[in-house]
């Protein structure tokens, strides 16, 4: 395997200019993820004359340098430069993946929905960005075009039915001040799933950022690959058993106050509880329609099962599983060994995939994939 990293400089029309094609970066770490920014990290020592412009400065610049890690000529992640720390003779550099651009920034118009698939919605906020002069990073579409649970600004849940109450959904320049958060909340409320992956274009001339949506989800259940434990996981990995992970009604607030405070109107409960009841209140502001509200106390009552569940695996890279073969969204079986959660056996989703190419082991972030199945 060959590892390379790329640094390019973003101009704000859609395109990008090549600074250096073999960055020396060390101590890498690359996370593709789904629902999430993800992004790449990485160290530069010491300071090398060929990273630097010709008036001396050095070529990474916060919000204008994007750094793009290639292997084998795929490239399997990257990220626009946030953050860096410059203590000489390191420069240590933290770029956040390109979905989290829209994180602060801000609606310039207004606009107000009465009706529409939060999907689209989504594809509208960076439509709406990049028109802007200097906003436009690249970004494309591909994968769904379209979900059908539910319409933003409905208080039922249903999509046939016409609501007795429409509670527009507000796009304003005076309060829409962070996209990022704009665009997890249509994501949540569809549900869609998206990852941000990047590729050559055909002449190998220019990367392109596609933004790929998955309704009702990414991935694929792969039967063909498995994570075993002594093969190719590298140590049992530890399972959350706590009661914490248990409830059997959820109970959500949103926007308001006292009894006034937006809730889900249907109750979110088990309706066979196999342990006592118990019950977990969920506080978000941000909520402001039931159906937004009865959304998440579903969501959460799903994810409230009680069961052991597992986070987190770390993966040797060979024939059974190696990077490139599977990708955030899938489900995948683990096979473990004996132990007291008394799980031998698992699907998991790939939620993100933290990527060291100096190490042969690959950190995988999962969750037990009933949990996140559509």
């Amino acid at each position: 395997m060959t590892w390379r990293y790329i640094a390019t400089k973003l101009n704000g029309d859609g395109t990008e200019t090549f600074l250096n094609g073999n960055i020396p970066l060390s101590g890498v770490e690359i996370n593709p993820v789904v629902n999430g920014h993800g992004g790449i990290k990485g160290t530069i020592t010491p300071e090398i004359a060929s990273l630097k412009t010709d008036d001396g400065d050095h070529i990474f610049v916060p919000w204008s340098t994007a750094i793009y890690a290639e292997e084998d000529g795929h490239i399997r992640g990257g990220g626009i430069l946030k953050d860096y720390d410059d203590d000489a003779p390191k420069l240590q550099l933290d770029c956040i993946g390109h979905t989290g651009y829209l994180a602060d920034t801000t609606y310039t118009g207004l606009k107000s929905i009465e009706r529409d698939d939060p999907l689209k919605v989504s594809k509208h906020l960076w439509e709406h960005t990049q028109a802007r002069p200097h906003f436009n990073i690249g970004i494309e579409f591909a994968g769904a075009t379209a979900s059908r649970d539910m319409f933003i600004g409905d208080n039922d849940i249903t999509p046939t039915t016409t609501p007795t109450k429409v509670t527009p959904y507000v796009l304003a320049y005076y309060q829409t001040h962070d996209l990022a958060k704009e665009f997890e909340l249509l994501a949540s409320l569809a549900p869609f799933e998206y990852t941000l992956t990047h590729e050559w274009n055909a002449d190998k001339t220019a990367i392109r950022h596609i933004l790929t949506y998955g309704y009702p989800r990414l991935g694929a259940r792969r039967t063909d690959l498995r994570f075993v434990v002594g093969e190719n996981v590298v140590e049992q990995p530890k399972f959350d058993i706590g009661g914490d992970s248990y409830a059997s009604n959820v109970i959500v607030l949103g926007a308001g106050e006292g009894s006034k405070m937006m809730r889900n109107p249907t109750p979110a409960t088990d309706p066979a509880p196999k342990r006592l009841g118990r019950d977990a209140v969920i506080i978000d502001k941000t909520i402001t329609t039931p159906a937004e509200a009865q959304k998440r106390a579903d969501a959460e009552l799903k994810l409230l099962t009680g069961t052991a569940d597992v986070t987190e695996i770390q993966v040797i890279q060979h024939d059974n599983a190696r990077l490139g073969e599977y990708s955030v969204g899938d489900d995948i079986l683990i096979e473990t060994a004996p132990g007291w959660s008394g799980v031998r056996s698992l699907w998991v989703k790939i939620l993100g995939i933290q990527i060291r190419p100096e190490s042969n082991v690959t950190t995988l972030q999962i969750m037990r994939a009933e949990k996140v199945s559509k």
